[in-house]
């Protein structure tokens, strides 16, 4: 997650989005480009959100299905992030605030 955020702040990308089956896919001046990376797994993606989630926001998702929050990235970049849940499968939105 540390290397996606670094490469979101550092490109000024629009923002990145993570999903089960597809590699990370990274927004660049609104176009959506697939990074050359192998698939993310289900796991993948939960752990990813769990590495930066509070046990609230986690919890929130849980019981809602979805949860925005903005997330400080190595006290610099900042980032709005939507966690959807749909049938057991879990999809990230990074917006990059600072950009």
């Amino acid at each position: 997650m540390n290397d996606l955020m670094n490469l979101a702040a550092r490109e000024a990308a629009d923002e990145f989005r993570l999903e089960a089956g597809q590699p990370p896919v990274i927004v660049l001046h609104g176009k959506a480009r697939a990074l050359d990376l192998p698939p993310l797994t289900e796991d993948n993606v939960t752990e990813l959100f769990r590495s930066f989630a509070t046990p609230e926001q986690i919890e929130e998702l849980r019981r809602c299905g979805d949860v925005r929050f903005n997330h400080t990235f190595q006290h610099s970049a900042q980032f709005a992030v939507a966690a959807l849940m749909q049938k057991e499968h879990l999809t990230l939105k990074l917006k990059n605030l600072g950009r």
